[in-house]
């Protein structure tokens, strides 16, 4: 079992492949099954790709006490040195991107590109109440209705309507228990109070910031304003998708790829 370890803190993760470095970061109380096949996915198209367990996701370390974004990001860099990486490419889906900024801006003589997934760094009063939400389901909801709420809000309407079996799936397989839940609070917490503005503004390296137009979490205005905060920083719109961008839409992975391979300046909107 591959493992980096960091002080106290040891974080699980996983590798396959050959080729460009890329790290991919989940996002609030998930850890790498949130990804599903994705690696594979990266690994054949000639990436080498790790998948942490964050701090709180078994196997990794069990959390304790308030969520540190900047502890997060330093355990990425203790994944990339377990693996001899110098040089990496970060792909950070909803809180994993703030995780994946901070990372980026921790190191970035070590970044080549990063991509942002239905994440945004600014802050709004929307923004606020979402990760406050999150909070208070965690909080006080139970394992299956936790499921059934995540589930309403993670995908957009066209995913609920053409793939409902997928989404029951999905929900089946959640496992929200009680530690699962304490972590997710804890970083809901964490995003409530945390402003990338102005990590976004000094960002060095290209950034690909992807909004889904059916997301009900992550506004596509945040998105936007997000990418144009950054100096090399690019938007893309892809319609029909809500927050699970990888998930629902095929395109997406494409596009990520091109992107960590150096390809054109993406448009503003793909459907």
């Amino acid at each position: 079992m591959p493992t980096a370890s960091r002080g106290d803190r040891s974080i699980h993760y996983e590798v396959g492949g050959e080729g460009s470095p890329v790290i991919l970061i989940p996002g609030l109380g998930a850890g790498s099954r949130l990804f599903g096949t994705l690696p594979r996915r990266f690994e054949r198209a000639g990436f080498r790709c790790a998948t942490p367990d964050p701090v709180g996701v078994p196997p990794s370390s069990p959390h304790v006490g308030d969520y540190d974004l900047d502890e997060a990001a330093r355990d990425i860099w203790a994944v990339a040195d377990n693996l001899g990486i110098d040089q990496l490419n970060l792909v950070g889906t909803s809180m994993g991107g703030k995780v994946a900024l901070c990372a980026a801006t921790l190191a970035p003589e070590r970044v080549q590109r990063v991509v942002l997934v239905a994440s945004s760094v600014v802050v709004t009063e929307r923004g606020r109440r979402v990760s406050r939400v999150f909070e208070i389901v965690a909080r006080r909801l139970e394992q299956t209705e936790l499921a059934e709420v995540m589930a309403t809000f993670l995908f957009g309407h066209s995913f609920h309507r053409e793939r409902p079996e997928m989404v029951n799936s999905i929900i089946r397989s959640m496992k929200f228990d009680s530690p699962t839940r304490d972590l997710m609070i804890a970083q809901a917490r964490a995003v409530h109070t945390f402003d990338g503005t102005s990590r976004a503004a000094n960002l060095p390296c290209p950034c690909l910031c992807l909004a889904g137009s059916e997301d009900t979490l992550t506004d596509t205005a945040a998105v936007r304003a997000t990418a144009e905060l950054m100096p090399n920083g690019q938007y893309e719109e892809i319609r029909g998708a809500g927050h699970t961008l990888l998930l629902e839409s095929g395109i997406v992975f494409d596009r990520v790829t091109e992107f960590l391979e150096g390809g054109p300046r993406p448009r503003t909107e793909t459907g």
